[in-house]
Parts: structure tokens; sequence; C-alpha cells
């Protein structure tokens, strides 16, 4: 009896390790094999915002690298947590990724505190770093970042302020860490992404947009708007007349940017993470991808899965901090 259990725990642990070494295998040959088909990358801003911009740029330089379509799909919603669902969802292959933001940090943070949190997926790659502008229109009385915060300051003016996402965002947390620098209080308008705020600064419903400068150079460009500064450490070549907020006096953290990264279902198999970071990278390189890095004001980011990773555990922490301060999260 005793000899007969033995050879049943015997053949019994040898086909388990038979089907553990055949996963293995096929992961493995998924890993050797990928791409076979189409990538799809799912963005959470509707068509024309920065990120589905960047989504676009990328996945045309990416087709001819790995040799498939890369194809861009948007599912705007809920802060992001419409894609996030989706990629949650997805089959953890990489075939389905999708494009993510410091403003999916935040919202982890807040409305969907307790729904997603960052250890939820594979980060593969950061893609751009995108500092922050505080822009105007062409009109506006104020010429100057001192003018505005000093018009925020006086009775009866309340300033509006607007940008992509709630109060918490990471574009509103942007603003929040320069009036706090100017010890200056604003109201806070609430738009789906940078073109929209962009549009209603033009119709005069607010007083100044916070977005990154893709969605603002062609309307400072063409004479429509007026960009008063930048949170960065250095001048932008495309603007080389507007101030820093540290040269505009005002002492505001420059760690803190827009980032844009790809990201995915977690347990993404660390082989297919690592060609899709090769993939993207090389992409980057293409000519038609650094004439839009340029023009938009970009600045290409390097890291990727283990160091984007350790980064995105980073900007939480910061952005967390930025969170508790504004009263939005415990």
């Amino acid at each position: 009896m005793e000899q007969n259990k033995r050879r049943t725990f015997i053949a019994m642990a040898a086909l388990g390790s038979a089907v553990f070494m055949t996963g293995v295998g096929l992961q493995a040959h998924a890993a050797a094999d990928f791409p076979s088909k189409p990538i799809t990358i799912v963005v959470h801003t509707g068509p024309g915002s920065s990120t589905d911009i960047f989504a676009r740029e990328l996945a045309m330089a990416a087709e001819p690298v790995f040799g498939q379509p890369v194809v861009v799909v948007n599912r705007p919603g809920g802060s992001g947590a419409t894609q996030m669902a989706t990629l949650k969802e997805a089959k953890p292959d990489g075939y389905t990724i999708g494009v993510n933001t410091a403003s999916h940090l935040t919202a982890m943070r807040t409305n969907l505190k307790g729904v997603y949190k960052w250890q939820d997926f594979s980060w593969i790659t950061l893609n751009q770093l995108d500092p922050y502008i505080t822009v105007v229109a062409a009109d506006s009385p104020y010429k100057t970042l001192k003018d505005l915060f000093e018009a925020s300051k006086q009775e009866g003016t309340t300033l509006k302020v607007g940008g992509f996402g709630t109060v918490g965002a990471a574009h509103n947390i942007a603003f929040n860490m320069l009036a706090d620098a100017a010890g200056a209080d604003f109201t806070w308008v609430s738009y789906t992404g940078g073109p929209q705020a962009i549009t209603a600064l033009l119709g005069k419903h607010i007083d100044a947009v916070n977005t990154n400068p893709g969605p603002a150079l062609q309307f400072a460009e063409a004479g429509r708007a007026r960009i008063l500064g930048i949170l960065d450490d250095k001048r932008m070549d495309s603007l080389p007349d507007t101030p820093t907020y540290s040269e505009a006096g005002y002492d505001v953290d420059t760690t803190w940017k827009q980032i844009r990264g790809i990201y995915g279902p977690k347990d993404i198999p660390v082989e297919i993470q690592e060609k899709l970071a090769e993939g993207f990278f090389k992409a980057m390189e293409a000519p038609s991808f650094k004439k839009y890095m340029a023009v938009s004001g970009q600045i290409a980011g390097d890291k990727k899965t283990t160091e984007y990773a350790q980064f995105v555990e980073q900007m939480d922490r910061i952005g967390y901090e930025w969170l508790q301060k504004l009263g939005v999260t415990e």
C-alpha cells in the first residue's frame, strides 16, 4: 500500500513538473515569436489630445519595427477608468497595451482608490516627459505670471484656471504647486483634454489654462494665446522667450511633469515586455517621431520595465503627498 502511494506521489510530481515545463516552453515560444499579430494601444483620452497624438505618432513609427500593424483605439471616460478596465481584463500577452500618464496615478489615489493601484499593471516604457505650462489668451490683461497672481489677490476677483482632469489630477497638482508658491487662490475648471481647455480659454470662459506645450504651441504661434511660464529647469528651445517658473520668481518642484509611457495588464512575461520596450525605443529614433517630439516640445524618456516601475512608484509618492495636502484623499 505504502509503495503504491509512493509511486502515485512520484507520478503526480512528474506530471506537475511536465505541466510546468510545458507552460514555460509555451511562454518562451510566445516570446520568441512576438509579435505575430497586430498590437493594440488603448488611449484613455479622446482624439486630438496630446496623449492621443503621442500614441498615434508612436504607433506609426513602431509598425515597421515590429513588422505588424499597431492600432490605436480611444477609450475615454472616468479619468482613465474605462481604459484601465480594458487593460486589466485583457490577456497579458503584450498584444493589448495602453498609454499611461501621471493622471493615472492620481486617479488611483482618488476616484479610483480601492479599484486600481499601480501594482495592478505591467510598466513597460517611459517615452515622454512633458513639462507643464500656464497659458492665457493673447488679449488677456495678464502679461506675466506676476500679473496673473496679483490680480487673483484683489478683492472680488476669482481666478478661474482650467485643464485636464478634476481636482487632484496631475495637471491640477501642477498648478496647485505654482499657486502655492505664489500664495494665491484659484478655482479649478475641469476639461476632458488640453484642446478643450484652450477652446474655453479663447471663448473667455476661464482666465488661464494649465496644460502641456503640445495643445498650446499652435495657438501661441498664431498669436491667439500667450504662454506665461513653464515648469522646468530650463527654457524650451521652441519658447525661448517664455521664462521658467523659477525665473518668474516662483520656486516650484520641477520633478513633477506629465509623463507618457506604455503599460499593460499585470504579469506580461518579462521577455515580451523587453521586446515591446526595445521596439518602442527603436521607433522613437524614426525621423518622423523625432520631428514630432521637437515640434511639440517633448523630452524623451529612457526608462523601461524595472526602472520604469521604480519611477512610477516615486511619482505615485509625490502625487499622494499633494493629494493629501489638497484634502482629496487620506
